[in-house]
């Protein structure tokens, strides 16, 4: 397969769409839009990506048009993501480090810059925020196809092996974790069950990206694919392998089987799974408030 057949413009717009669904609905534009545009823009790429359409994406249409009002769905994810005792934060290194601003931050901040990009400085949420963090993976995308497009296959490559090593080292094991918390947290609380919808749908659109780069990319030894539905369907549930040592606390725990299948597939990889062996219980003692703001990239001077 050719870099030009992974359309990876269509993924970028796709990752795009996604990532403003991780923003406060602050303005009533931001809601009509969210509301009004989001399933029939998903639907759309999808259908030209040649992806048959996620059955999630057919309940967030109808999970949108109840939503009463903007204040309505503000609510919810300041109860989310905001107030605290939050039970839920966007930082996608908390859910691999088990803390805030630890090594996977400081790692994807420093990809960031490796593709001449930074934060804006009005931004004052982390690096590895999630809208942020997929922001970065469109531009790539679409960096890459450029290079593809004016012959550079060398920094079409280079690109791509970026993207499939931080996808498959934070982006999925760390939405795994993140779309288990959220469902979690919309049974509990008495807010809109619409959040979790969101990140299955990054989840599994961050799955669906990580198979097509496989057919582009030299595969290491071992043999298969990944395993996007098993990943999916097992979230969450008790897994079958043997106790583990928390990197963390040093307490053995048993992974849930949606962990164990990240963990085997970083193995698969070649990539080191230490930093994904975290207890429940220290990933939820880092929980707190967080501030948040529109996430911006600039290129970096």
């Amino acid at each position: 397969m050719q870099i030009s057949q992974l359309k990876l413009t269509l993924r970028a717009e796709r990752l795009l769409c996604l990532a403003q669904t991780f923003l406060p609905p602050k303005r009533g534009d931001d809601f009509d839009a969210l509301r009004e545009q989001l399933c029939p823009d998903l639907t759309d790429i999808t259908a030209e990506l040649g992806e048959e359409a996620s059955p999630v994406l057919h309940q967030l249409a109808g999970s949108l048009a109840s939503i009463p009002d903007q204040g309505a769905l503000l609510a919810t994810y300041s109860r989310l993501f905001l107030a605290p005792p939050a039970p839920a934060l966007l930082s996608i290194g908390f859910y691999l480090d088990g803390g805030l601003m630890g090594n996977t931050c400081q790692a994807i901040e420093a990809l960031y810059h490796r593709h001449g990009l930074a934060r804006d400085a009005d931004f004052r949420d982390t690096a590895d925020h999630v809208a942020l963090y997929l922001q970065f993976i469109a531009w790539t995308m679409a960096k890459a196809e450029d290079k593809a497009l004016v012959a550079d296959q060398d920094g079409a490559r280079h690109a791509l092996d970026d993207l499939n090593y931080t996808i498959l080292r934070h982006g999925l094991p760390a939405m795994q974790r993140l779309t288990v918390q959220i469902h979690k947290a919309e049974r509990e609380l008495p807010v809109i069950a619409i959040y979790g919808l969101f990140a299955t749908l990054t989840q599994d659109s961050l799955m669906r990206d990580a198979e097509a780069l496989q057919k582009v990319l030299p595969r290491p030894e071992a043999p298969g694919v990944i395993p996007g539905a098993e990943l999916l369907t097992n979230a969450g549930r008790p897994g079958e392998g043997p106790a583990t040592a928390c990197t963390a606390c040093g307490k053995a725990f048993v992974a849930d089987a949606g962990l164990d299948t990240m963990i085997g597939l970083l193995q698969a990889q070649g990539l080191s799974t230490d930093h994904m062996r975290i207890c429940p219980e220290c990933r939820a003692s880092a929980m707190g408030l967080t501030a948040m703001t529109s996430p911006k990239l600039r290129k970096a001077s």
